[in-house]
């Protein structure tokens, strides 16, 4: 077989083979699939026609990108060391991993700071989970959470203004936390 035939049967097999993919996608799942598999078949025929292009050759009387885009392309290429990450580009996430440093040193750092955080997560996981009302009916609240966790977020007790007693320590705080993801 000559190249001329070879490359038309091809272009034809190729043909039919997406035309069969689309029918299929439509029959099997609607116009949605059909639609991901057209996007699927273009992004295919983009990686074919790329990879058949020739790389380094440019063409005659194609003018240049403008400098600003050689630029920005080349910044976008770089392989430099990840961005440094720093805790205050996350202000909420600072303050929450602060609380719970100081969480144990007193009660009043755990009444201040983590606990009313609690008071919130547990109010809206009861509200979202269990239909409960955490200010209508904090004995269902109790029930659900649990007597050995409830005093540590509890929200009718006052927040203390000891700063000798000890706070919640770590156990505590992973007990809570693990008790709030299973409500």
């Amino acid at each position: 077989m000559n190249r001329g035939k070879l490359t038309a049967a091809r272009r034809v097999t190729v043909t039919l083979a997406a035309l069969v993919a689309l029918v299929a996608a439509f029959a099997i799942g609607g116009p949605f699939t059909l639609v991901v598999t057209v996007e699927c078949l273009a992004a295919l025929a983009a990686v074919v026609t790329l990879a058949r292009t020739p790389a380094g050759v440019r063409e005659h009387g194609v003018p240049r990108a403008p400098v600003w885009a050689r630029a920005a392309w080349a910044r976008l290429g770089r392989r430099g060391p990840p961005a440094e990450v720093r805790s205050s580009d996350f202000p909420a996430f600072a303050k929450i991993s602060s609380d719970l440093g100081w969480a144990p040193v007193s009660q009043w750092h755990y009444d201040h700071g983590i606990r009313p955080l609690f008071g919130r997560l547990l109010e809206s996981m009861l509200a979202d989970r269990h239909r409960v009302d955490l200010a209508r009916d904090p004995a269902r609240a109790r029930d659900l959470v649990g007597d050995d966790i409830w005093p540590f977020v509890d929200p009718s007790r006052p927040p203390s203004f000891d700063s000798k007693a000890p706070g919640a320590d770590l156990r505590t705080l992973t007990r809570i936390v693990d008790r709030l993801e299973q409500l």
